[in-house]
């Protein structure tokens, strides 16, 4: 989780010194991670319909080779086609380690133990907010080609070499109960992650074109606001197992609110890495809540069901890339981040219906059941 939010990351410190090198605007450099999310989307599809096919283990180091290859491939990149098709590489390899690290978490943990597993695992993306930020804008002081390199390239080959190691296990299976809830509940994913999309495209960018700070601060604001990250981990975990569902629809309206706070209201550098602390803080509590559903709705076909979670990651990508780029470019960061606050506000609206509808569907049951009793005290 690590290495795959490592190689997402990369490109938001160095995004406007990426557009002037090759000679495009800041929201069309963006559209590389439209790039990266397309291909990444299409192969968590392919882990979502080979999932029982795949080992997890295979799976994962697997997207550790893809992250090396496109990491190389990007710092080498002599034009803007060649650093989009090794940031496709990047996205990929995302697909690959996110939906095989998710339904590892619950496949190697104890019986009762798999929602505890999947927040820690989760941290790993925070995490690299927190360290893999900082370092990559420091790399980025001695060109925007080193920071595309270094921290990928680094936690891949750490991954390839942990990995090594780990036991080799049977192929995951798929024996559970069909994955017929998913569909509704990939939708609001998608609205979700392309909100949160955007923000990672563009906090970066919105730091540097506001407050003309360099690249290296921009990393360090960054991974500082990373840390919001912690807390709403570990005081979600008692509501995940049973209060999934609420728990989106308070995240998704509370992560709107604040993304509009932190586009519109920019005092200072510091205040708006503050309040991106708390964007940080609410949506990546809300990612974790929306795993741990699709983990619940899957039973044992957990590869399948966090193929699809990685799917709706990485084309959310793709959406909010290329709705903030136009956002952007429409009407600065202010249209840019109403637009974001829109699609997380259409990520709550499914979970609502369902909460409100099994509201009614409970009390008309009750009353029947109280009605039959008064009338009929012996059929009970």
């Amino acid at each position: 989780m690590f290495a795959a939010q490592a190689g997402l990351l990369s490109l938001g410190p160095v995004l406007p010194d990426v557009a002037r090198e090759f000679g495009v605007s800041t929201a069309a450099a963006g559209q590389l991670r439209t790039l990266g999310g397309l291909a990444g989307g299409a192969t968590a599809v392919a882990v979502a319909l080979l999932g029982s096919r795949l080992g997890l283990r295979g799976m994962l180091i697997a997207g550790h080779l893809m992250l090396a290859l496109g990491a190389l491939g990007s710092a080498a990149a002599p034009n803007l086609a060649m650093l989009a098709a090794a940031q496709a590489a990047v996205g990929a390899a995302a697909g690959l380690l996110i939906a095989g690290a998710l339904a590892a978490s619950a496949a190697w943990s104890e019986t009762g133990r798999h929602a505890r597993a999947l927040a820690v695992a989760s941290l790993g993306q925070p995490m690299s907010w927190v360290a893999g930020m900082p370092l990559g804008g420091l790399l980025a002081e001695l060109g925007w080609r080193h920071s595309l390199l270094g921290v990928p390239l680094a936690a891949s080959l750490a991954g390839m070499a942990t990995l090594a190691r780990v036991p080799r296990p049977t192929a995951s299976t798929s024996t559970g109960r069909p994955l017929r809830s998913l569909p509704a509940w990939a939708a609001p994913e998608l609205f979700s992650y392309a909100a949160w999309g955007g923000v990672l495209v563009f906090a970066g960018a919105l730091f540097v074109e506001s407050y003309s700070v360099s690249p290296g601060l921009v990393g360090v604001l960054l991974g500082a606001a990373a840390l919001g990250a912690l807390p709403g981990n570990m005081l979600a975990r008692p509501w995940l197992a049973g209060h999934a569902r609420e728990l989106l629809v308070v995240l998704g309206v509370t992560a709107a609110l604040l993304t509009v706070v932190f586009g519109t209201m920019r005092p200072g550098a510091a205040v708006s890495a503050a309040i991106l602390a708390l964007v940080v803080l609410v949506a990546s509590t809300r990612t974790v809540a929306g795993s741990a559903l699709a983990l619940q709705a899957a039973g044992e076909r957990r590869t399948a069901a966090m193929g699809v979670r990685a799917a709706t990651g990485q084309f959310g990508y793709l959406v909010g890339a290329a709705a903030g780029g136009a956002a952007l470019a429409a009407g600065g960061y202010e249209l840019l981040v109403v637009a974001l606050a829109a699609l997380f506000t259409l990520g709550t609206v499914p979970h609502v219906m369902v909460i409100v509808s099994r509201t009614k569907r409970r009390r008309p049951k009750d009353s029947f059941v109280g009605a039959r009793l008064s009338v009929d005290p012996d059929a009970a």
